[in-house]
């Protein structure tokens, strides 16, 4: 089975377990940190002995990781494993725009930066990682949940507690002009509650790609959304476009929610099932 470690910023979380899910679902063992590293394991003796032993090392490129000391480690580990074995270990994962570090400029990236990019680029790293056609395996068919089975399985407690956020207010007081001599503002627009992570990597993939020739750079800090502009093009122009990216993420945060729901959908059907046949049994021994 081929193998690939995925080196990336943890703000990149939710776009690698994607790219992770896909890679699963044709037969590729894939190594993450969140799923591999256990509490009290030492980080660095973990991942170097697992970027030794996969067979390739993904590099999720973005804003995030090429300034990630972490990314950067992995990678020097992994420049050391090609060259002594003198074989292609590291693909390049390009995920947003950004300049490309000079030790993999020589190197042919995989062009993860839009929706539509991912569909065309993704049989091309199947190929790269050296998978043939005849090996892929067929998507498994989504997972029916019996209406028998009991409805509250492991994620949705988040599902049913979680309140679509909303932006409510500036506030002036935090907003800021970085810089002095220009016009451009730090402006705090406060949310409704503190976004989750998964929602904050959501919300930010949105924002990569401009819309339009007014687009302003936006990201999360705590309750707050931060946009970068001039005040009075808050109202013209971004207020609308940052509306439309939290409403966006509301949904695709509930959307993920259920996936990972689903995907453990078996587990919650068996544990009801064997609940199901202990009950049978108690009834039928009738030792009352």
């Amino acid at each position: 089975m081929t193998s690939i470690f995925l080196s990336h910023s943890s703000r990149d979380k939710f776009f690698v377990r994607k790219l992770a899910e896909r890679l699963k679902s044709v037969g590729i063992r894939v190594w993450l940190d969140e799923a591999e590293i256990n509490i009290g394991d030492s980080l660095t003796e973990k991942i170097g002995h697992a970027i030794t032993e996969m067979d390739f090392v993904g590099v999720v490129l973005s804003n995030n990781s090429v300034n990630s000391e972490w990314v950067q480690r992995e990678l020097q580990i992994a420049i050391q494993r090609e060259l002594a074995t003198k074989r292609i270990v590291i693909l390049p994962l390009l995920i947003e725009p950004v300049e490309i570090p000079h030790f993999l400029k020589d190197k042919l990236y995989a062009d993860f930066t839009t929706p539509e990019r991912f569909e065309e680029t993704f049989p091309k790293l199947l190929k790269a990682l050296g998978v043939r056609a005849e090996e892929i395996k067929p998507l498994e068919e989504p997972i029916a949940v019996s209406e028998a089975v009991p409805t509250m399985i492991p994620a949705e407690p988040r599902l049913a507690m979680f309140e679509d956020i909303r932006i409510i207010e500036l506030d002036d007081v935090r907003s800021y002009k970085p810089d002095p001599q220009k016009l451009l503002y730090n402006i705090y627009l406060k949310l409704s509650s503190a976004p989750p992570l998964e929602w904050q990597q959501i919300f930010e993939a949105e924002r990569r790609f401009p819309r339009h020739t007014m687009w302003r750079r936006a990201w999360i800090e705590g309750q707050y959304i931060v946009i970068h502009c001039v005040p009075d093009e808050l109202v013209k122009y971004h207020l609308r476009d940052l509306r439309q990216d939290v409403a966006s993420a509301n949904s695709m945060y509930r959307q993920y929610l259920m996936e990972v729901a689903l995907a453990k959908a078996p587990e919650i059907r068996q544990k009801h099932e064997e609940l199901t046949q202990l009950k049978d049994i108690k009834r039928r021994l009738n030792l009352d």
